[in-house]
Order: C-alpha cells, then structure tokens, then sequence
C-alpha cells in the first residue's frame, strides 16, 4: 500500500553513516524518518574489519575518527579495546612520526610513537624485522559493525526516528533548485527539504538520475579468515597494521583471526610496489550489489602471504570460509561528502574507500548538523569540487 509523509529531514541508509546521522537527528526535536532497502548494517557496513584508529595522514579524518570512537564507546559491548599498532619502516618512518606528534600533541587523541623493539613487546608474535617505528594506541580497537549500528539506530528509533525497513528511494525530486523529496520502491512518497544520502554504493547511480556524476567507482575487496581455536588472542592481542606489507590483521573473539590488504592511500603513504597487484585483485564492480561474495582459495592466500613474513605462525593456521564485500571509492582514497550542486538540501555521504566503519557515525553527525544550517569546516576537505 502506498503512503505519503513528510518530514523534516530525511536520512537514506542504515548503514554506520546514516546510523550515525540518525542518531544525531533523534535528539533535535524535529520530525526525522529514516528509510533502509534491508535491514541496518546490510550493506557494506555489515561486512566490515570495524578496526577503529586515530592515525590517519590527513587531519580532518583523524578528527573524525576520533569522534566517531567516542560515540562507538558509549555503546554497551560494541566495542573492544583490543589496542591497535600501527607499523612502518624506514620509507614512512618520518611522516609517520610527525602524524603522531599532530594526533597526540594537537588534536588530544591518546596515541605514542614506539620502537621497533617497543613494539615487539606488545606483539610477540609478530616478527618486526625492518620495523623502525610504530604508532601504539591503547585505547583504541575493533568494534562488532552490526552490533554498533544497530544500537544507533535502535536509539534513534526510541527517542522518535521513523523506520522505514525493506523500501528503498527509487527518485529524488528537485523542482527550481530545491530538493522536495522522493519516491520508495513501493510507491510511495516523502515530502521534505533535507535529504542526507548515506547509501555508499548506491549513491552514484541514484544520483546519475538528476544527471550527477558522483566522484566514485566500486570496488570489490575480501578478508581471509583464519582458524585459531583458544588461541586467537594469545598470537595476536591487539590489531595490526603493516605499513611495509601493507596487511592487516585483528582477533575476533578467542578462537578467530581475519586478515586483510590494502594498497596503500588514504590512510597512508600509498605504496606504488603493491598498489598495482591490489587493484588486480580488488576489480571493480559494476552494479552495486552484484558480486561473488564468496572467496576463493587463493584469494585467502593471497592475501594470508602478506602476514607470512611478519607471523608464519598465524599464517600457518587453518583457512576458514572468507569473504567479500564492496567498497565505494574515490580516486583518492579519501571520502566524498557534499551537499549536491543544483538541489538544495541534497547531501551525499560516499567514497569511503574503506574507513567508512569508524568515521561513519562522526561523519552521519557532521551531515546532519550542516543539512540543519550549521556548516562543518571538516567538510571541506571531502568536497566533489576537488575532483572538477
């Protein structure tokens, strides 16, 4: 049956994104209806390593991710303080440092620079051959992603966000410049002036309708999962991430290790060595939704020989079932947030190119504050314009 409704903002996605910008909304007394084809954290979201860390290059996302930790803590039991180390060798070795300096001494987020021989003793199981400096954040960790998105949006729905499940926005209207709202996969429609599109891969083709060529492109990506029964934390207690190898690894729960890969960018200095056999093997997508979710034998190793030089003995252990999910990325590896040229009150929050989970819900909150009025300078620097 077909309804209409208005509001006063209009949140599209239930991902950690929209989640975020939900539950931000659900505390300024306004009308808010939030929409989802499926359920929260169906998406890409569900699918994520959840590692959650302050170090990142650029400021604005080490802000964010600060942020976006401390809403994550206030959930009860979606967040583990496992730690996570962040490796580099000589190469980064300065950039690195000087990062952790700004994250530490400017920004106020609890993080220390450490020895190769200093991160040894936090990680005795990982050879750190070639490692001369490691960014330590003990108060950091991974987080369970459907857990914490659901949490969200369970409290946005208690304190009066309006849940819409199982539709999804087929159109946006925008008459004379203004976004007037849009019409759902059963017909029905929602009157409103504010839009936040927080729907990741199917953001670009949504808005290809009102003739906007959205910055980003899919990409299919994968983790290798590991079998440690009784001994997951023991080989490996905090997350790890290899700067030289460009791998990384976090325990779930006692009895499990996921490994992943990544060629660089982003987050930090890109590596040109790998970048190239990454991108081989994370192909693009060309339908969002439509990939093999399910990973074959040798991608797992492929991706378990980037731990092999650091840990043969996590390396070693028994493969178990992987898995694949998407990611929207942007030609620079760094988000596209922006409120869309020539339909006031639009805004799209894509490109996440693989931070999304722990940026996601300061990322939501900041949105929703600008599509109230209160613009965020933060926001600046994930602006489509830098693409024109």
């Amino acid at each position: 049956m077909t309804e209409k409704y208005s509001c006063d903002v209009l949140v599209v996605g239930a991902g950690i994104a929209g989640a975020g910008a939900a539950y931000y909304l659900s505390g300024q007394k306004l009308n808010v209806i939030q929409v989802e084809t499926d359920h929260p954290a169906s998406g890409p979201t569900g699918s994520s390593s959840a590692v959650c860390h302050y170090f990142y290059l650029d400021r604005p996302l080490s802000l964010l991710a600060k942020r976006g930790i401390e809403i994550l803590k206030d959930l009860p039991g979606a967040f583990d303080q496992s730690g996570v180390l962040w490796a580099c060798g000589q190469k980064n070795e300065a950039v690195n440092r000087a990062t952790v300096e700004r994250i530490r001494d400017v920004e106020g987020s609890r993080i220390e620079g450490l020895t190769g021989a200093q991160a040894s003793e936090l990680l005795p199981h990982i050879n750190m051959d070639g490692i001369t400096f490691a960014a330590w954040e003990d108060e950091s960790g991974h987080c369970d992603p459907y857990g914490a998105t659901n949490e969200l949006v369970r409290r946005a729905r208690e304190s009066g966000v309006k849940f819409l499940g199982g539709r999804s926005v087929t159109e946006i209207h925008v008459a004379n410049g203004q976004t007037t709202g849009v019409t759902l996969s059963d017909g029905s429609t929602i009157t409103t002036e504010r839009v936040i599109l927080a729907t990741g891969v199917w953001s670009k083709a949504l808005l290809s309708k009102l003739g906007v060529n959205l910055p980003v492109y899919i990409e299919r990506h994968f983790m290798a999962v590991m079998s440690a029964p009784g001994i997951a934390r023991k080989l490996l207690p905090h997350c790890w991430v290899d700067d030289t190898y460009n791998c990384y690894a976090r325990p779930e729960g006692e009895n499990t290790i996921l490994i992943g890969a990544w060629g660089g960018g982003g987050t930090s200095v890109e590596n040109e060595a790998l970048a190239s056999d990454h991108h081989k093997m994370n192909y693009r997508v060309d339908v969002a939704g439509q990939f093999d979710r399910t990973i074959t034998q040798e991608e797992s190793i492929w991706i378990i020989n980037h731990l092999m030089p650091r840990s043969p003995e996590i390396a070693e252990l028994g493969i178990r079932p992987g898995y694949a999910c998407q990611y929207d990325m942007s030609a620079d590896h760094v988000p596209v947030v922006d409120e869309i040229p020539g339909a006031k009150g639009l805004f799209v929050i894509a490109g996440s190119s693989g931070h999304g989970f722990k940026i996601g819900p300061a990322m939501g909150e900041s949105v929703a504050k600008w599509a109230l009025g209160e613009r965020q300078e933060l926001m600046e620097a994930f602006s489509m314009a830098r693409f024109a």
